[in-house]
């Protein structure tokens, strides 16, 4: 039986951004398309052919910007209310379990709690207050964790950078933070992984990267380096082919077929981004309609995505 599977999905619970605003006197926006009712998604689900959606936090709550005691408070507050609304369609709508890296332990507490309440995957920032955190021993007990429970990690750029000089820009270089520096925390995050040597540690692991893997594809012919492993010598290229996934969330027609001949057909999945500032659920079909055999990318997305849950 088909599954069309959306590992792109954001949800803003109105009392996680009155919390945050309560916090921080900012208060995170709310998309347009975002309800508290989960039925209105699965409508729009019904429409496209969507069977399956992976929901996390919106793209705005990024907790460890916070005190850790704080930090905690906010990720566990949104788990708990995502478990409780997706938990009456546990059939078409999962978790994607928030963290805070500021919290290891807790974290890994967090992390067999949710995958108890139909989260399927866990989110990853690329940062905390500006540092890289995979590379360290520090992250160690996570990274056992995902793997000890098979959990994919759904990696999504901040859009945190505190450079001064974003302030000479016009809305304090939110634009430029959202659009490139996020996506070169990402590269720099997945290089991280590959160099540190975390896959020889933890074979398992698998990640999905956000938004047509943050301009990666687009530079994979850059990853010529070797990685000395217990294995011996593998280039960077065939590591990153062999543990990442991209999802097509943002792309238009002629860069979704680059991505496709580029990462290979094993490595694509369906995003949507829904409720991330882009429009109905029906516009993340678009670049998919207009392949030349656009049946032929659906059934690739729906079998990449079927290994990744194990569905």
């Amino acid at each position: 039986m088909a599954m069309m599977i959306d590992w792109h999905a954001h949800h803003t619970a109105p009392e996680v951004a009155e919390r945050i605003r309560e916090l921080t006197g900012k208060r995170p926006h709310i998309d347009a398309y975002d309800s508290p009712d989960l039925t209105k998604r699965i409508k729009e689900m019904d429409e496209v052919g969507l069977d399956l959606q992976l929901i996390c936090q919106g793209a705005g709550v990024y907790a460890d910007q916070l005190p850790p005691a704080q930090a905690l408070e906010v990720v566990r507050q949104s788990n708990n209310i995502l478990a409780e609304r997706i938990a009456p369609h546990k059939d078409r709508l999962a978790g994607i379990t928030a963290l805070s890296l500021k919290n290891i332990d807790a974290s890994v507490e967090e992390l067999e709690r949710t995958a108890q309440k139909n989260f399927r995957a866990v989110l990853l920032y690329p940062h905390v207050d500006g540092e890289m955190l995979v590379d360290t021993p520090a992250m160690d007990p996570i990274f056992a964790k995902f793997a000890e429970l098979d959990l994919p990690i759904f990696l999504h750029g901040a859009g945190t950078a505190q450079s001064p000089s974003l302030k000479r820009l016009e809305d304090g270089g939110a634009g430029v933070a959202y659009a490139v520096l996020s996506d070169g925390e990402v590269a720099e995050c997945c290089l991280r992984m590959i160099a540190s040597g975390l896959f020889d540690r933890y074979p398992n692991l698998r990640i999905v990267i956000r938004s047509s893997g943050g301009g990666l594809p687009l530079l994979l012919h850059r990853f010529f380096w070797k990685h000395k492993g217990p294995q011996g010598e593998q280039k960077y290229s065939d590591i990153f082919l062999e543990h990442f996934f991209i999802d097509c969330a943002s792309s238009d027609a002629p860069t979704l077929a680059f991505l496709i001949h580029k990462m290979g057909e094993r490595n694509i999945v369906f995003g949507s981004d829904y409720c991330g500032g882009v429009g109905p659920l029906s516009k993340g079909f678009l670049a998919i309609d207009a392949q030349n055999n656009p049946q032929h990318v659906r059934s690739l997305m729906e079998k990449n995505s079927r290994r990744l849950v194990h569905i």
